[in-house]
């Protein structure tokens, strides 16, 4: 059974954002995490994170995915 955040929205299709966390940062400050790519694939965003986990794992930083929604026109 899927869980609530995994559930499609009948308006807005998922999108699967990659966000960086900072361990260096106070977790509680608003700089701890940023969000570095979003893709509109789960398994694309989860191969690319665990690509920067590899590449960055000298750094103090740490890579997930967190799925989300899109909301407006994916023209630019």
């Amino acid at each position: 059974m899927k869980g609530a955040a995994e559930t499609p929205h009948s308006k807005y299709p998922h999108v699967y954002a990659i966000v960086r966390f900072d361990l260096h940062v106070n977790p509680r400050s608003e700089h701890s995490a940023t969000v570095v790519k979003v893709l509109s694939s789960l398994n694309l965003a989860e191969r690319d994170a665990a690509r920067l986990r590899e590449v960055n794992k000298d750094k103090d930083c740490t890579y997930v995915v967190q799925t989300t929604r899109f909301v407006g026109k994916a023209d630019a």
